[in-house]
C-alpha cells in the first residue's frame, strides 16, 4: 500500500499569529515610552551631575585658596610682630640691616614671597629685601589696598600687577602696629605660581577652566586655557555674576571666545573668587541627546501605536465576520427550531379545530354539545392569533401602539385568557386593585405578553399549581443596584407560578430569541422575546426571580399613563 508522503501544514499568520502579535505590541508599547522617558531623565541627569561636579570642585578649590592665602597672611603677622620693628614706636626708626637680614631668612622659608616691604603710612618704602623694588627709593606700587589697610587698620590682599622686572604678582599688607597705634604697613610680594599649582592640581576634564580671580577682577592663575593671561581682566559675564552673587552658575564666554557654563564662588573674607568654566556644547549635550531619544522614542511609539491600532482594527473586522458568520448559524440552527416548532403548535391546534367542527358535524342538532366545543375552537385560534403575532413582531420587529388604558376596564377579558391558556390543571387569579394607575402601552400587545407568561407558567406545571397575577402601583427611584434601573411612576404586573422554577445558568438568556429549554417541536423560544420587546418599546422593562423547584415570578413594568384613560 502506497502512502503519499507527509506535507507540512503552515498556519496562515492571520489565524494563528495575530493575537500573540498584537499581545507582543501591546507590551513593547509601554516599555518603547518608558524607556526614552527614563533614558531622557538620565541624560538630564548627566548635565545635572557635570553642574555638581564642577560646583563641588569650585567649593574644594575656594577654601583652598581661601586656606593658602590665610596661611601667606599669618606668616606676614608673625614677621610684622617681630621685636626688631620695635624701634617704629613714637616715630622712631628700625634697624635696617638687621631686619634686612631677618627678611631673608623669612623669604627662606617662603620661596614664593618674591619681596617684602616695609612702608610708612604715606606708603613709602623704607624697606626692600632682598633688593630695592626698581632700583630706587619711593611709592609702593599698589596705593589702593595700601591705603585701604591704613584706613581700616585690617589686613588686605592688592591686586595682581607686572612688576619692573616684568613678573606678575600680588601684595599681601598687614599693618605694623605699636603701643595701640599703626606705626607702618608689612607688605609680601607673592607670585601666583602657588595659586596655579592648586589648580592644575585638581585633574580638570578636557575642554574645562579653572581661574582665580583677584579683587579687582584680574586673573591670578589660570588652568586649562591660555597661561598668558595671568594678570588681565576676566569676562564682564564673570564679574557681573561676582557681583550679584556670592555663588552659582551662569553662562558665558572664556577669555579664548568658547562658550562656556561657569560655576564660581567668592571668598568672603578676602574679594577674590573662584571660577569652574564647562564647555557649553558638552553641558548641553546630554539635553539635546535626550531630546534626541525623546524623539525617537515618540516616532517609536507612534509607530508602534499605529501597527497595534491596524492590526486591531483588522482583527476587529475579523472577529465581526465571525462573530456574524457564527450568529448566523445559530440563526439559521434557531430557525430551524422555531419552524418545526410552530408547525407542530400549529399541528396542534389545527387539529382541536377540526376535532371540533367533527363534533358539531356529528351532532349538528345539539345545541348542548356545540356550547361546550366552541370555547376550545375559539382558544385554539386565539393560541393561533397569538403564535402569529410571535411570528410578526420578531419577523418585522412591529412598532406597537401605546394608549391610556385601565387594566380595572379588562380585568374580566384577561382573566378568561389567563383560564384558557393556563389550562383546567391550573388555577389563576387576577388581583387587580381599584386604585391601580392607568397604563401608556399597547392594550393587544399587554394581552399577548401576558398569554405568553401564562403558557410559559403552564409549561413549567404539567402536573397543576397556581398561577397568579397581582398588579400593584410602583414609584422606582432609579438608584444604582435597582433591578429596574427606572425611575418615574410604573404599574407592576407580577406574573408568579408554582411550577419547576428556571436554572440560574438558563436565568440570563430567557430573553434570547429561539432560547428555549423544550425538547424539538414543543416551543419557538419567541414567547419571553416578545415580552421582553414590548416592555422595552414601551418605556418599561421586566426582571424575572426564580428558585429550581418553587417557582418563577416574572414582573412586568408599564409606565403610568400621565392622562386618566377613558372607562371601556
Amino acid at each position: 500500500m502506497h502512502t503519499p508522503p507527509f506535507r507540512k501544514t503552515r498556519l496562515p499568520l492571520k489565524s494563528h499569529h495575530r493575537p500573540l502579535v498584537l499581545l507582543v505590541l501591546a507590551a513593547l508599547l509601554p516599555l518603547v515610552f518608558l524607556s526614552a522617558v527614563l533614558g531622557g531623565a538620565w541624560l538630564r541627569g548627566q548635565q545635572s551631575a557635570m553642574e555638581a561636579n564642577a560646583i563641588a570642585r569650585v567649593d574644594r578649590l575656594s577654601a583652598l585658596v581661601d586656606r593658602e592665602l590665610s596661611a601667606q597672611m599669618d606668616a606676614l603677622k608673625a614677621v610684622a610682630a617681630s621685636p626688631l620693628l620695635d624701634g617704629l614706636a613714637g616715630g622712631g626708626t628700625v634697624d635696617v640691616v638687621a631686619f634686612f637680614e631677618y627678611a631673608e631668612r623669612v623669604q627662606g622659608a617662603l620661596p614664593l614671597w618674591t619681596t617684602i616691604v616695609l612702608s610708612d603710612v604715606q606708603g613709602n618704602r623704607l624697606v626692600d629685601a632682598p633688593f630695592l623694588v626698581g632700583g630706587a627709593r619711593g611709592k609702593v606700587l599698589d596705593m589702593d589696598s595700601h591705603r585701604r589697610v591704613v584706613e581700616t587698620g585690617k589686613p588686605a590682599v592688592g591686586t595682581i600687577l607686572r612688576g619692573p622686572r616684568g613678573v606678575h604678582a600680588f601684595p599681601i599688607r598687614v599693618p605694623v602696629t605699636r603701643d595701640g597705634g599703626l606705626v607702618a604697613v608689612l607688605s609680601a610680594v607673592v607670585m601666583p605660581e602657588g595659586f596655579q599649582s592648586l589648580l592644575f592640581g585638581n585633574g580638570l576634564p578636557p575642554g574645562w577652566i579653572a581661574a582665580v580671580i583677584d579683587a579687582e577682577g584680574r586673573l591670578v592663575a589660570r588652568a586649562g586655557g591660555d597661561p598668558t593671561l595671568i594678570g588681565r581682566h576676566a569676562s564682564e559675564t564673570a564679574l557681573n555674576a561676582r557681583r550679584s552673587a556670592d555663588s552659582g552658575v551662569y553662562e558665558g564666554m572664556s577669555l579664548e571666545g568658547a562658550p562656556t557654563v561657569v560655576a564660581f564662588r567668592k571668598l568672603p573674607d578676602y574679594g577674590w573668587s573662584v571660577h569652574f568654566a564647562m564647555p557649553r556644547d558638552a553641558y548641553r549635550a546630554p539635553v539635546a541627546n535626550a531630546l534626541w531619544l525623546a524623539a525617537a522614542g515618540a516616532l517609536a511609539s507612534l509607530l508602534m501605536a499605529g501597527a497595534f491600532l491596524w492590526l486591531l482594527a483588522r482583527e476587529l473586522r475579523l472577529r465581526r465576520r465571525q462573530e456574524a458568520a457564527r450568529e448566523e448559524s445559530l440563526r439559521l440552527e434557531a430557525l430551524g427550531r422555531m419552524t418545526g416548532g410552530v408547525a407542530h403548535d400549529i399541528a396542534n391546534l389545527l387539529t382541536v379545530v377540526m376535532s371540533g367542527i367533527a363534533v358539531i358535524r356529528r351532532r349538528p342538532g345539539d345545541p348542548e354539545r356545540i356550547i361546550r366545543v366552541l370555547p376550545e375552537i375559539e382558544g385554539a385560534v386565539m393560541r393561533g392569533q397569538a403564535l402569529m403575532r410571535q411570528m410578526a413582531a420578531f419577523g418585522r420587529r412591529s412598532v406597537y401602539e401605546p394608549v391610556p388604558f385601565r387594566l380595572q376596564d379588562r380585568k374580566a377579558a384577561l382573566e378568561a385568557l389567563l383560564a384558557r391558556s393556563a389550562g383546567s390543571a391550573v388555577d389563576t387569579a387576577l388581583v387587580v386593585p381599584d386604585d391601580l394607575w392607568p397604563i401608556l402601552a399597547d392594550p393587544d400587545a399587554m394581552e399577548v405578553a401576558l398569554l405568553n407568561l401564562a403558557v410559559n407558567a403552564r409549561d413549567a406545571m404539567p402536573d397543576g399549581g397556581t398561577l397568579t397575577v397581582m398588579a400593584e402601583n410602583r414609584g422606582l427611584p432609579g438608584r444604582r443596584g435597582d433591578d429596574t434601573g427606572l425611575t418615574g411612576d410604573f404599574v407592576a404586573l407580577a406574573v408568579r407560578d408554582t411550577g419547576t422554577g428556571i436554572p440560574p445558568e438558563h436565568l440570563r438568556r430567557i430573553f434570547e430569541p429561539f432560547f428555549t429549554t423544550k425538547p424539538d417541536g414543543k416551543g419557538t423560544g419567541l414567547g419571553l422575546s416578545q415580552v421582553f420587546g414590548f416592555a422595552r418599546q414601551s418605556g418599561g422593562t421586566v426582571t424575572v426571580t426564580s428558585t429550581v423547584g418553587a417557582g418563577t415570578t416574572v414582573t412586568l413594568y408599564l409606565p403610568r399613563s400621565p392622562t386618566d384613560a377613558r372607562p371601556g
